[in-house]
């Protein structure tokens, strides 16, 4: 039997793939099951991977097979099976661990950096030394939505970008190969120490120093060889690697590159520019392998992923370039750091701007099925597309081509069916409406045709799938009651869309961003404090909390914007975040009247007045509330008193979607579930 290099090339991965699939499962049912049942299945999975791929390959794949085999059942004895001891949760240490050089580095180019404006001033320190710690939510949720957080994430392209100009550079100063290569890998390693040793980062550091290794000795290696000795060496270093999502996309991602680009490249040229071809098959070839992960993470389809990349891509490398320039210099030359810095920002910003707009595109995202099915479901998509592109028979092209187009379609239509069944099922007439947002708070209020919305809860595309399925596109009044981020984490969901905005007072320019961003949407703000008051429809909503007269409670959760809302049949009461304290002063400065519908502060946390409920006696007590959140909410002395009121407790986490509806005799409740 005879081998091409690059049938060759692919047999090679297939003893790793199975070594890394057997141990991930290993990792997984041993945490689950216990020790001993690691062990036993620790020589199951050797004793297949010998008998099953070692007669079949070539004796250099058994080989393979039988060493990694080897390797792994040493290393696995010596697993720790405690959680506390997983090598990814040391993160933190692993950080304060860098030499000194290395943190004043970063902490200089993190402050040089945060001048910048903009969605750009927040994405540099991502793409040049991975720090995402300054990017806002509504720009982190833009880039999850169009398939963009990998450019933020350091990879290969980092290292080679980082390897190649020394080397360049190096070349330009008459150095010799062994000295230009000795040079390389010294500025990888350092790059390395200054972004810290990620999953991701050290897998990339790994390959490119086997590449640098391969030039020295004259004997340029093939990409698939590379990424497997990559990953078998990581492994064997760290095995819990196996089960750590990032280092799987990251992975993922340069092996679809590998394998995929250049033959999809050459297909989509059949009809199309090469340029433009190249330009779809990179990153559609990364995403057809990333995607199956992914879904693992957030059960939802970026429909315009590809575009995004196309769009934002090609600049991504002129960031990094610039920002690391930037990064270097900071100290030595700060001025001429300053200026690499606003160079890098433009194509930094250009990135962000992407990934804003194009989320706002109609359909940006599209609902999944989640877990384990929903992975499997995007790798049979994914195959389909590969085998329709690139199978060497008509026929078989023809053929998943027909069973993609059916599958989308079946897709297309079932969501289609989804949310027509959703939609008609609310009932008309609603006043208030509790989105089912998870852990925080997005309520809705509605009057003669007037909407308006308190808090946009945590996540984006929570508040958005409930403004569509309640069929509101635009709001008359936003109320943010404060700025933690179960309650404004989603405002990106209405940028655009609002009127006038009540906000709470802002704590730091992160909120100020959030609020000039609302206002540079056509938003007209006014600060939330007691006696502001307006129409929507019939209703009439009067803020009662902050006073003013109490600085100690005027931001954050004591600080929280207290509405309250008369409508035509009945009184409701929307108390935000507030703590006992600051009841209790509410009580003091205001006057309450009887209260039909209470928004129970802060979750239901413990933290609560009972002589506040008792004061208003309410015959409804909303809870807006994540399942099974870590917090305990609602605590059962409040459920308990509000049971001993009388009260209805309609709570998100049980009850999905909560509607309050006037009727003939008071008030009625609907919930989803």
């Amino acid at each position: 039997m005879s081998f091409t290099s690059r049938t060759v090339d692919l047999r090679l991965a297939i003893p790793v793939l199975a070594s890394w699939i057997l141990l991930a499962t290993a990792i997984l049912l041993g945490q689950e099951f216990g020790k001993s049942f690691l062990w036993g299945l620790i020589g199951c999975s050797v004793g297949f991977s010998v008998a099953i791929f070692g007669p079949r390959l070539h004796s250099l794949l058994f080989l393979s097979g039988s060493i990694n085999s080897g390797f792994f059942l040493i290393y696995l004895i010596r697993l720790p099976t405690h959680r506390e001891s997983m090598p990814w949760e040391a993160v933190v240490s692993q950080q304060h661990a860098s030499p000194e050089w290395a943190v004043n580095l970063r902490e200089r180019f993190l402050e040089l950096t945060s001048e910048l404006p903009g969605g750009g001033g927040e994405l540099l320190p991502g793409l040049s030394i991975g720090d995402t710690s300054r990017l806002s939510e509504s720009l982190d949720h833009a880039m999850k939505t169009v398939s963009l957080t990998h450019i933020t994430a350091v990879s290969g392209a980092n290292c080679a970008i980082v390897t190649a100009g020394v080397m360049m550079f190096a070349a330009l100063c008459g150095a010799g190969r062994k000295l230009r290569l000795i040079a390389g890998m010294t500025a990888l390693v350092a790059f390395v120490i200054i972004v810290t040793p990620q999953p991701s980062v050290v897998r990339a550091a790994v390959m490119a120093t086997i590449v640098m290794i391969a030039l020295l000795i004259g004997r340029p290696a093939a990409g698939i060889p590379l990424l497997s000795s990559a990953v078998v060496g990581l492994l064997l270093w760290n095995p819990w690697w196996a089960v750590e999502l990032g280092f799987i996309l990251s992975v993922s991602a340069t092996a679809g590159l590998l394998l995929f680009s250049l033959p999809l490249s050459q297909k989509l040229a059949q009809w199309m520019p090469y340029w433009c071809a190249v330009a779809i098959a990179v990153p559609l070839s990364a995403q057809l392998l990333c995607q199956p992960f992914i879904i693992l993470l957030s059960p939802q389809m970026p429909t315009y992923g590809v575009l995004a990349n196309m769009v934002a891509g090609p600049v991504a490398p002129l960031a990094t370039v610039f920002g690391l320039l930037a990064g270097v210099l900071a100290i030595p030359v700060p001025w001429l750091a300053q200026m690499l810095m606003w160079i890098g920002w433009l194509p930094a910003q250009w990135i962000g701007s992407t990934a804003m707009s194009v989320s706002q595109f109609p359909f940006a995202s599209l609902g999944w099925v989640s877990g384990v099915a929903g992975a499997l479901l995007a790798a049979f998509f994914s195959t389909c597309v590969l085998l329709a592109l690139l199978a060497r028979s008509p026929r078989v092209r023809r053929a998943f081509a027909s069973l993609l187009t059916v599958s989308v379609m079946s897709w297309v239509l079932v969501l289609f069916v989804i949310n027509l069944r959703s939609i008609s099922s609310i009932p008309a007439g609603w006043n208030i409406a509790v989105c089912d947002v998870g852990q925080g708070d997005a309520i809705v209020l509605a009057s003669e045709g007037s909407y308006a919305l308190i808090d946009t809860g945590r996540e984006q595309g929570k508040v958005e799938e409930c403004l569509r399925r309640l069929g509101i596109s635009r709001l008359d009044l936003l109320v943010l009651t404060h700025f933690d981020k179960d309650h404004v984490g989603g405002l990106q969901a209405v940028i655009g869309k609002v009127e006038k905005a009540i906000v709470g007072q802002p704590e730091n320019k992160e909120d100020e961003s959030l609020l000039s961003d609302l206002a540079r949407s056509g938003a007209q703000l006014s600060r939330g404090l007691s006696g502001t008051s307006g129409y929507l429809g019939a209703a009439k909503w009067q803020v009662l909390w902050p006073d003013g007269l109490h600085p100690e409670m005027s931001v954050g959760n004591p600080g929280s914007v207290t509405l309250l809302v008369s409508f035509p049949e009945f009184q409701s009461l929307f108390l935000g975040d507030l703590g006992k304290e600051s009841q209790l002063a509410l009580l003091k400065t205001v006057s309450l009247p009887q209260i039909d519908v209470v928004k129970v502060a802060h979750h239901g946390s413990a933290d609560q007045s009972m002589t506040l409920y008792q004061r208003i006696q309410p015959a409804v007590g909303l809870f807006s509330v994540g399942k099974g959140n870590e917090y305990g909410h609602p605590r059962k002395e409040i459920l308990n008193e509000l049971e001993s009121l009388n009260a209805l407790t309609p709570r998100t986490d049980e009850d999905g979607l909560i509607l309050v509806l006037p009727n003939q005799t008071g008030i009625s409740v609907w919930t989803e579930h």
